[in-house]
């Protein structure tokens, strides 16, 4: 009975995965002439180009969030959420793994690596729909371990998106505001998980930081891996500042998390 309760309901589960995956899967197989789309904003020339994987990232994201919706509306405690933004806080990490798994699978499209990253995709997938389902009711039992796992995942997806995004050599007008929303969308999860609130202010700020820090990296001669593990040491850093200050610690108590995770990012990096 425990089990059942820490599971979305297995049709609706199956069903959202496998039309999720299925989508990413038709990009080895379906494809249409690359769009090159250019235009001027405020005096800069901005382009890009528009292929099927594109197209079906931008799908799967949306398939991602109205997945998850429906997987929460499955759970007991839904009654809970008295409007639908209430329901928003559970889309961003689906969100988010359906953004790093399409940038991943087009900068590795056609190779060998393909297959590993859909595959592990896909099963990290499944993990952060059935953690989402966990921390609905912040009274059960699986929610501490669930909200842990979430954390852990969504600065593992962090990751994978800076090196993703860096490997690719997009331009820096591109790179900037997919990391800058994708270390947003990090923060904000990992501060409601630790804080049981939004904290939308101290959220931009570190997005803000972050992006910074990622123009300053963008100059440097770092490797992909560098590169994502410096971005997440100061991404899981800043949160853990945000959370000492809500939390009125102080001391080794407020300094010892973010600045141990920075020291460890950067070590890992440099060796």
């Amino acid at each position: 009975m425990k089990l059942r309760k820490s599971l979305p309901e297995i049709n609706r589960l199956s069903i959202v995965s496998a039309a999720i995956i299925l989508a990413f899967g038709l990009t080895q197989l379906v494809s249409f002439p690359a769009q090159q789309i250019s235009f001027g904003l405020i005096g800069i020339l901005i382009e890009f180009t528009l292929d099927f994987n594109t197209v079906v990232t931008i799908l799967t994201v949306m398939l991602a969030a109205a997945g998850m919706h429906w997987l929460i509306l499955s759970h007991p405690d839904h009654d809970q959420y008295q409007a639908w933004w209430e329901y928003v806080r559970h889309w961003i990490v689906p969100v988010m793994t359906a953004i790093v798994i399409g940038v991943a699978l087009n900068e590795f499209a056609g190779e060998s690596y393909w297959w590993v990253i859909f595959l592990m995709g896909s099963l990290g997938l499944i993990a952060v729909f059935i953690a989402e389902f966990n921390v609905v009711a912040a009274d059960s039992f699986q929610h501490p371990l669930a909200a842990i796992g979430l954390t852990g995942l969504s600065f593992a997806l962090f990751l994978l998106l800076s090196i993703a995004v860096y490997s690719a050599g997009m331009r820096l007008y591109i790179r900037i505001p997919l990391l800058g929303v994708g270390a947003m969308m990090v923060i904000s999860r990992s501060l409601y998980l630790r804080l049981g609130k939004w904290h939308t202010l101290w959220s931009l700020i570190g997005s803000l930081i972050v992006s910074e820090i990622a123009v300053g990296f963008h100059y440097l001669p770092l490797s992909p891996t560098q590169f994502g593990l410096m971005l997440v040491g100061a991404a899981y850093a800043l949160t853990g500042i945000v959370s000492g200050i809500e939390e009125a610690r102080k001391g080794l108590a407020f300094w010892g998390e973010p600045l141990a995770m920075l020291a460890l990012t950067v070590l890992v990096g440099l060796v």
